[in-house]
């Protein structure tokens, strides 16, 4: 009878556990392995992409420091514009000091937050959606003046060139065309805000912006009558870089704060400040003008730049307190105080035809100069013709700015009897 053999399951289980335990062991440590490996390589991705971060931060700074910018420069060493009676202590000069501090910070906080890049997409349908929309229909302002000149404007414009020198002048108006024109505009205020005549308004003086050049008003108006031609003078009102600025409460807003200035791009990119039509200091600044323009002896005065500015950075234009005024009617409030301050004068707005179309740049101008109640009104049309098919004005309000001479009588085909020759 043979032996039976006894198998232990004991004993193979053991071997089993311990094969097992190895194999979850080997596993732990390659999976512990990964792990390590993966937070190593983040952190190192991480901290690459930190400095990376610096190191364009920094460059943008120094971009910025090292560019001109004509609004912050005329601002250093003065956080508000100088009254006449203001004097000079050892106190204003901490202010200014402090104004200063905080200009650049709130520059440096427009630049940080600012884009121009279009990493949204602007507002054109409406510019004002956060701060209010305009009004739906124009409803007319009161006590609007009447235009003190009636006759109709036939003007050439001399270049401003042409107007610092007077021997310039002479051939100038020796050689205008008396059939054709009956007015010569003088340009006196660019787009920049820069000025070109002796001006006594403070603000002018505060921001910088009397130019060194200086047309000798008295001569050149007296030259132009000695003529029987219309002395016209044409200036940007809103349309100004140089006298917008939060430190003389002209500019708008960035973003409705109430302190830091708007522009309408990134400062590297060449952003510019605009002068904002419900700032009273605007205002101010602009009837000034419009006054001392008058009591030069001009008959009409041409105002180019009477608008909003068209920028991606709409949506983070802060209007300040408007008091319930419209956008459109805020417009037409800074060409009626214009009027006001200036009786002896015809204020004509100048506007970009196109928006003459409806829907068209609505954006800039909250409404197409066709419901506009100042007239007359100067579309500037160039050489397009085309686009008066689209004005619906009374052809007697018109004053088409144009770029050729060639264009009048397709005007006066039109029953446009005044233009302006740019």
């Amino acid at each position: 009878m043979g032996r039976k053999i006894k198998h232990y399951s004991s004993g193979y289980q053991i071997r089993r556990k311990k094969q097992r335990r190895l194999i979850e062991s080997v596993v732990f440590g390659l999976l512990l392995v990964f792990l390590v490996f993966v937070g190593y390589a983040g952190a190192r991705a991480l901290n690459e992409m930190r400095l990376e971060q610096q190191t364009n931060e920094s460059s943008v700074t120094q971009s910025e420091n090292s560019l001109p910018d004509n609004s912050s420069s005329s601002m250093e060493g003065s956080s508000l514009p100088p009254s006449d009676t203001d004097t000079e202590g050892e106190s204003e000069s901490e202010e200014t000091v402090s104004g200063s501090e905080n200009n650049s910070k709130a520059e440096a906080l427009y630049t940080e937050y600012g884009d121009a890049e279009g990493w949204y997409e602007p507002v054109k349908e409406n510019l004002f959606t956060l701060y209010g929309a305009a009004a739906a229909a124009y409803i007319p302002l009161p006590d609007i003046p009447k235009s003190a000149d009636t006759e109709p404007l036939q003007a050439m414009t001399m270049p401003l060139e042409t107007a610092l020198s007077a021997d310039a002048v002479t051939g100038f108006l020796d050689s205008i065309d008396t059939e054709k024109y009956n007015a010569v505009v003088i340009p006196l205020k660019d787009s920049d805000g820069m000025i070109y005549y002796a001006t006594g308004a403070s603000l002018a003086y505060s921001c910088g912006a009397v130019s060194n050049q200086q047309v000798d008003l008295e001569t050149v108006i007296t030259a132009i009558k000695s003529r029987g031609l219309k002395p016209v003078a044409s200036i940007y009102s809103l349309h100004d870089h140089t006298a917008a600025h939060t430190s003389y409460g002209t500019s708008y807003f960035w973003m409705n704060d109430g302190s830091t200035t708007w522009l309408d791009a990134k400062v590297i990119n060449g952003g510019q400040p605009w002068m904002n039509p419900y700032c009273s200091a605007t205002i101010d600044y602009l009837t000034a003008i419009a006054s001392e323009l008058d009591q030069a002896g001009f008959v009409d005065l041409i105002v180019y730049g009477n608008q909003y500015p068209d920028s991606t950075l709409q949506q983070k234009l802060g209007l300040g307190e408007t008091g319930g005024v419209s956008t459109t009617d805020q417009l037409q409030a800074v060409l009626q105080a214009m009027q006001q301050a200036a009786p002896g004068l015809r204020v004509v707005p100048a506007y970009q035809g196109a928006c003459y179309t409806e829907g068209v740049n609505t954006q800039v101008y909250t409404a197409t100069p066709n419901v506009f109640t100042f007239t007359p009104s100067a579309p500037i049309i160039g050489s397009d013709l085309s686009i008066l098919d689209l004005v619906t004005a009374e052809v007697s309000t018109l004053m088409p700015v144009i770029d050729s001479e060639e264009m009048i009588d397709g005007l006066t085909s039109r029953g446009i009897t005044s233009y302006i020759l740019q």
